[in-house]
């Protein structure tokens, strides 16, 4: 599951601070362009990019606080080395 570590254990509980991001984040009826991904990294999808003639692709960008209420929800400092290992190890 998303946002849980190797042992079941949660680093980040994305969607706790508000309403808001939670409904965003956990709606059923609409893609959610706000996603934890693999690397358990909150991403919001800022635009479009053409890969494919039949369907563009998603451009995704870290966030580090809430677009609704503001509060900090990851550190600057920790994604970008979380982004750093993924790049070394491929």
């Amino acid at each position: 599951m998303a946002g849980e570590t190797e042992n079941g254990s949660s680093e980040h509980s994305f969607g706790t601070c508000c309403d808001e991001l939670n409904q965003v984040m956990s709606g059923e009826e609409f893609e959610p362009l706000i996603t934890v991904g693999d690397d358990n990294i909150l991403y919001m999808s800022v635009g479009l990019i053409d890969i494919d003639e039949d369907e563009p692709g998603m451009v995704d960008h870290p966030i580090f606080f809430c677009p609704f209420c503001g509060k900090e929800i990851q550190d600057a400092d920790e994604v970008r080395e979380k982004m750093d290992a993924l790049d070394e190890e491929s």
